[in-house]
C-alpha cells in the first residue's frame, strides 16, 4: 500500500454526540480559512518521527487508540450553525493506522520512496465535519526502524501536543508490551472546558486592557512585506517547500552565551537578527513578522492535547543606524509587551486593527517567525525510542516563515516559503544572509545594524490596498431583493445606512460577522456566496452584482462571472501539464502518480452559482470559461484535458479552443464519455438491455465492495436509487447527500443539459484517448463510444479498474497516469 486509504476500518462505530462546544478562536481562523479553501493542506500539522528498536504495528495502534479515547478533541467534528462554527465531541472514532512496508524495497530507493508517502500524507485534506481530524502511518523502513507519519488538522493540534502524543503514545506501548497499566497523568480538563473559558474571558474586562495595548501597538501600521520573485495572484496561493541547513555543533553553546549575555531569551535574541535581516534585506523603516506561542498559561493544559497556540504580531521601528547590541535590547522589550499581553486572539486583533482585507494576502502579517527546541524528545520507551525528525510541508500560511529548530544534535535553519512567489535560488541567499546576521550579532554585537550587507534587488513594499470592484450597481426601488440585502447589511453591520461603494470591512466588518453574512444570505435569497467571493466583492455593489446578476451603470446587462476555480495539485519540475475537469478530489491522486516533471491542475464549478445565468449557457461558452480559468501560457509546453463523463465530452471541445488559440493540445482523455445522442439514437430494446446489464454489474461491483468492507453500508445504500429513495423518506440524516456530492450532482445536470445540443466537430481527431471503466458496456470500445468521425481510427481505447468515477479512487488511476504520461512525453 502506498497512498492513503480513506475508507473505514473495520466495523463502523456509532457515534454519539458527547459535548457541543464554542470554538476558540484559533479554531474560528482554521475554520474560515478552510471556508475561502476546503481542504486546505496549509492547515495540517505534519509530524514525521523515526521508531528503533523492537516494536509492533499492533501495539502502536493500540496506543494511539487509547490516546484518541483519553483526548475528546481528537474525536471532534465542526457543524455550521447559523454562519457559526461549533465544535462536536463524539464518543467513538474509527481509527485505522495505516502499515507500508518498504523493507522489500534496494535500500538507495528507499528514502526517496518514504519522503514521496511524507509529501502524500501531509499534503492530503481533511473533512471539518468528520470526527478525528487525526491520521498515522507507518512506514517499515527495517526491521528494526520504522518512520511515523502523523497528520492532524490545526484546529486540533499544535506544536506542543506533538510532545504531549509522544510521551503518551511511547508509555501507552511500552506498557503494553510489558503488560502493565500505563502511567498517565489524570486530565482534569478537556479542550471543550477551555474553548468555555476563553468565551468567557473575551467578555471579560481583562480582555478591554489587551485591545487598548494592540490598538495603540499597530493602528497604522504599514503592511510589511518582502518583494517576491514573481508576481502576485488575484487570490493566496498555499503550494510550499521547505530549505533548511544545518547549524555546527558549536552553534548551540554560542547561541546561549550569547542570550545570557544580552540578558535575552533565545528567542529575542532570534527576532533581533531576523528583524534586522529585513530590514536591511527590503530598506523598510518598520518591520513586522508574526510569531506563536503556546498559550498554555495553566498547568492543567500541559497535558492536553489541542490547539492552544496563539499568533502574536510583532512590530520594530528602526530609525538610526543602531548597533546589534542596542537592537537586541530594544527587541527584548517589545517582545515582552508582547508576552504580557499574549491574550488578544488573532481572529480578534484583526477584528480590531481591521486592516484592509487583500484575497491574495494574510490579514496583517506576510512574514512568520519561530525559535523552538523540538517538541518530540528523544527518548526510549521500553524496548524502542522514538526520534524527532524534520517534517514536510504540507503547505504555506505565510509567504515566508522563517523557522528555528534545536535538537540534541543541533540548530537547524529553515525557511518555508511560498513556492509560487520566491525561487528556491532566492531563499538559498536568504539562508545564508541569515546566517551571516548570526555571526555579526554573535562575534561582533557592537557592530551597527549597517555592516549586514544585504543584495536579492529589494525594496520596502508599500502599503496594499484590497481590489475594489470599479462598477456601482444601481439599486432600484422595485428591486426588493437588493433592499432586503441592504437591510441584512444593516442589520449585521449595526449601521444607519448603506451606499452601493461601502465595504463591508470598513464599515467593522469581520470574519464572523462574514460567516454570520453569508449565512443569512443563503437563507433569505436564493444564492449561495462564498467567503472568497466577498473578499473579492467587499463592496456592497460588487456583492450584490455577483449574486443577483444586476445590472450595473457600466453596461446595460453584466456578463456572467466566471464559474470556474483553478486549483494546482502539483507544480511540475519540467514542461507538460495536465488540467482535469470537475472531481477535484477524484483526481488528487494523479498529481502523486505521474512523473515530477509534469504539472497537475484542475478546474471546477463547485463554487458556483449555478442559478446565475450559467444554465442558457452552450458547452462551447461553458468551455471557453474553462479555458480563461486555466489560464495556460504557451511556454507550458504540452497538455493534456482530462474530464469524466460529461466533462469528457466538455473536455473535447476545450481541446478544441485551445488548439485554436495555438495550445499544443497532445492528449485529450476521456473516460466514460459518449458522444452526445449516442445512446438515445439506439433502439428502445437496445437501450433497456444495456441498462439491465449495467443495473446487475453495479450490483455486483458494489455488493462485493462491501463485503470486503471497503465501503461502508450506508454508502453502499445511496449507490442505488431505490435505498437512496427510502434513506431519504425516513429521513436518515447519513444517508442524506453532503453539500458536495449535492454540488456535484447540481453541475452534472448542468452540463448533461447543454451537451445534449453540442455537435462535435468532425475533424478526425488522432489525440482523443478513450478510457472504458467496468461501469461501461464492452462494446464500447469497438465503437470508439459513438464518436464516429469526430475522432480517427486509430484513437486509443483503454480498460481501467474501477466503477466510473472508483476508477478514479483505485487501480485505475495508475492506468490513466501511464496513459498521460506516454502522450504527453510523446510515446
Amino acid at each position: 500500500m502506498s497512498t492513503i486509504d480513506s475508507s473505514p476500518s473495520g466495523p463502523v462505530l456509532e457515534q454519539q454526540i458527547i459535548g457541543e462546544f464554542p470554538c476558540t478562536q484559533t479554531q474560528l481562523r482554521c475554520w474560515i480559512l478552510d471556508q475561502l479553501n476546503p481542504g486546505n493542506p496549509a492547515l495540517n500539522v505534519a509530524v514525521r518521527w523515526e521508531i528503533r528498536g523492537s516494536f509492533k504495528a499492533s501495539t502502536l495502534e493500540a496506543a494511539f487508540k487509547k490516546t484518541i479515547q483519553r483526548h475528546e478533541i481528537l474525536r471532534t467534528r465542526f457543524v455550521e450553525k447559523g454562519g457559526q462554527p461549533f465544535q462536536q465531541a463524539v464518543s467513538d472514532v474509527n481509527f485505522k493506522m495505516s502499515v507500508i512496508d518498504l523493507r522489500g524495497m534496494p535500500p538507495e530507493q528507499r528514502q526517496s520512496r518514504i519522503m514521496s508517502i511524507g509529501e502524500e500524507t501531509a499534503q492530503a485534506p481533511f473533512d471539518l465535519s468528520t470526527p478525528c481530524l487525526f491520521r498515522v502511518s507507518l512506514l517499515m523502513a527495517e526491521n528494526e526502524r520504522g518512520v511515523l507519519l502523523i497528520t492532524a488538522h490545526q484546529s486540533c493540534f499544535d506544536g506542543w501536543s506533538i510532545r504531549v502524543l509522544g510521551r503518551e503514545i511511547g508509555e501507552i506501548a511500552a506498557a503494553i508490551d510489558a503488560g502493565r497499566a500505563p502511567i498517565l497523568p489524570e486530565l482534569p480538563l478537556q479542550y471543550g472546558d477551555y474553548a468555555l473559558w476563553q468565551q468567557e474571558y473575551l467578555q471579560s474586562y481583562g480582555f478591554e486592557t489587551e485591545k487598548t495595548f494592540w490598538r495603540e501597538k499597530l493602528q497604522g501600521a504599514p503592511y510589511f512585506e518582502v518583494t517576491p520573485d514573481h508576481p502576485r495572484g488575484q487570490v493566496k496561493t498555499n503550494r510550499g517547500d521547505i530549505l533548511s541547513v544545518a547549524q555546527p555543533v558549536a552553534f548551540t553553546d554560542r547561541l546561549d552565551g550569547a542570550a545570557r549575555a544580552h540578558c535575552v531569551s533565545q528567542y529575542s535574541f532570534g527576532a533581533a537578527v531576523l528583524s534586522a535581516v529585513l530590514h536591511r534585506l527590503t530598506g523598510a523603516p518598520t518591520v513586522l513578522f508574526g510569531s506563536q506561542i503556546a498559550g498554555r498559561e495553566h498547568s492543567d493544559l500541559e497535558d492536553l492535547i489541542g490547539v492552544f497556540i496563539n499568533n502574536l504580531v510583532l512590530r520594530f521601528d528602526f530609525g538610526a543606524d543602531v548597533s546589534f547590541a542596542e537592537h537586541i535590547k530594544s527587541v527584548s522589550a517589545t517582545i515582552e509587551g508582547a508576552l504580557n499581553h499574549q491574550r488578544m486572539p488573532f481572529n480578534k486583533l484583526v477584528e480590531l486593527i481591521n486592516p484592509v482585507r487583500d484575497p491574495a494576502r494574510n490579514p496583517l502579517i506576510s512574514v512568520n517567525f519561530n525559535l523552538q527546541k523540538a517538541f518530540l524528545e528523544d527518548r526510549r520507551y521500553g524496548e524502542f525510542e522514538l526520534i524527532s525528525s524534520p517534517s514536510q510541508s504540507p503547505g504555506v500560511i505565510y509567504d515566508l516563515n522563517f523557522i528555528m529548530i534545536g535538537r540534541p544534535t543541533g540548530w537547524r535553519i529553515s525557511i518555508e516559503y511560498n513556492a509560487d512567489l520566491f525561487e528556491a535560488s532566492t531563499i538559498e541567499s536568504l539562508l545564508q544572509l541569515l546566517r551571516d546576521a548570526y555571526e555579526i550579532a554573535l562575534n561582533h554585537p557592537e557592530a551597527p545594524l549597517s555592516s549586514l550587507v544585504a543584495p536579492e534587488r529589494y525594496v520596502a513594499a508599500p502599503a496594499k490596498t484590497a481590489p475594489m470592484d470599479g462598477t456601482v450597481a444601481k439599486t432600484s426601488q422595485s428591486d426588493t431583493r437588493m433592499e432586503a440585502l441592504a437591510e441584512l447589511w444593516k442589520e449585521i453591520l449595526q449601521v444607519p445606512q448603506i451606499r452601493p461603494d461601502d465595504d463591508f470591512f470598513a464599515l467593522g466588518g469581520h470574519s464572523l460577522l462574514a460567516l454570520r453574512l453569508l449565512s443569512e444570505t443563503r437563507a433569505r435569497f436564493d444564492a449561495a456566496p462564498t467567503l472568497q467571493l466577498l473578499f473579492k466583492q467587499p463592496t456592497f455593489a460588487g456583492f450584490a452584482a455577483a449574486i443577483f446578476n444586476v445590472d450595473t451603470a457600466s453596461s446595460p446587462r453584466q456578463k456572467v462571472v466566471n464559474p470556474w476555480d483553478l486549483i494546482t495539485c502539483k507544480h511540475g519540475t519540467g514542461t507538460g501539464a495536465v488540467y482535469t475537469i470537475n472531481h477535484p478530489l477524484l483526481y488528487y491522486r494523479l498529481a502523486n502518480e505521474l512523473p515530477d516533471a509534469i504539472s497537475v491542475h484542475n478546474v471546477n464549478m463547485f463554487h458556483a452559482d449555478l442559478d446565475n445565468g450559467l444554465a442558457r449557457l452552450s458547452i462551447e461558452d461553458i468551455a471557453a470559461y474553462a479555458i480563461d480559468a486555466m489560464q495556460i501560457d504557451k511556454a507550458v509546453g504540452r497538455v493534456a484535458i482530462v474530464g469524466l463523463c460529461v466533462n469528457g465530452i466538455l473536455a473535447m471541445e476545450v481541446s478544441r479552443q485551445l488548439r485554436e488559440k495555438g495550445m499544443d493540445v497532445s492528449t485529450t482523455a476521456i473516460i466514460d464519455a459518449w458522444a452526445p445522442g449516442y445512446f438515445a439514437s439506439l433502439p428502445k430494446r437496445e437501450q433497456a438491455k444495456w441498462r439491465r446489464e449495467r443495473r446487475r454489474k453495479r450490483l455486483l461491483y458494489f455488493t462485493r465492495k462491501l463485503l470486503s468492507r471497503r465501503i461502508r453500508l450506508i454508502d453502499y445504500l445511496k449507490e442505488f436509487k431505490i435505498s437512496l429513495s427510502l434513506l431519504r423518506i425516513f429521513r436518515v440524516k447519513a444517508g442524506q447527500y453532503s453539500e458536495e456530492e449535492e454540488k456535484n450532482e447540481s453541475v452534472t445536470k448542468l452540463l448533461v443539459a447543454a451537451a445534449r445540443h453540442y455537435q462535435p466537430q468532425q475533424t478526425r481527431d488522432p489525440t482523443t484517448v478513450l478510457l472504458r471503466s467496468s461501469a461501461t458496456h464492452p462494446r464500447a470500445r469497438q465503437l470508439r463510444f459513438g464518436w464516429g468521425d469526430a475522432i480517427a481510427e486509430s484513437c486509443k481505447v483503454v480498460d481501467i479498474d474501477g466503477w466510473h468515477e472508483d476508477s478514479l479512487t483505485s487501480n485505475g488511476i495508475r492506468g490513466l497516469a501511464s496513459t498521460l504520461s506516454g502522450e504527453l512525453n510523446g510515446s
